[in-house]
């Protein structure tokens, strides 16, 4: 079961050497793309036959993050003073002294 805060992706991959080498490059390509996943799973494996060798390998992977994209993260503070509405979870900047 995947939780509010887990993100899934799905990535696949192929390799002419093996299924391990393909999951080592679906994993190579899912940290440059989307970052560290917590966890993957194989989905689907197949290969590909020529002349009754193996061609090549390629496999699905489901990769889970924990922590959803980070991306840009929201000025809170900034969306409070442009808003025409009062967040009570923005501390004021400038405190009041008497």
């Amino acid at each position: 079961m995947v939780s509010a805060r887990q993100s899934l992706r799905q990535i696949t991959s192929t390799s002419t050497e093996s299924v391990d080498d393909a999951i080592d490059r679906a994993l190579v390509v899912a940290r440059d793309q989307y970052g560290e996943p917590d966890w993957f799973e194989v989905v689907n494996t197949r290969g590909f036959i020529n002349n009754g060798s193996v061609t090549h390998y390629q496999v699905i992977l489901e990769l889970g993050y924990a922590k959803p994209d980070q991306g840009l993260q929201p000025d809170q503070y900034l969306d409070s003073a442009l808003s025409t509405r009062r967040h009570t979870y923005v501390s004021p900047a400038i405190v009041r002294r008497f």
